[in-house]
């Protein structure tokens, strides 16, 4: 399969990617695009912490008003974890 990369800024990019690590042009976009496939898909971490919080939420909503502890129980005056 070939690719025809038009856009200028991608060129001068791959080039100097591939000058960095002394690989070749498709070496180069090879180990970028599996770098940005192996990040992660924020849309998907946004939707993972938004379940969290609404079973946080729910958790929390179950719990009697007394069940956790004081802020005061957790911390020393010097407001270091006891």
């Amino acid at each position: 399969m070939a690719l025809n990369i038009k856009n200028e800024r991608t060129v001068d990019a791959v080039k100097r990617l591939a000058a960095r690590y002394d690989v070749s042009y498709t070496r180069a976009i090879e180990v970028a695009v599996e770098a940005a496939l192996q990040a992660p898909d924020r849309q998907a971490q946004e939707r993972s912490l938004e379940r969290v919080s609404r079973l946080a939420a729910d958790y929390r909503s179950h719990l009697p008003a007394d069940a956790g502890p004081e802020i005061d129980d957790l911390y020393d005056g010097q407001g270091l974890y006891r």
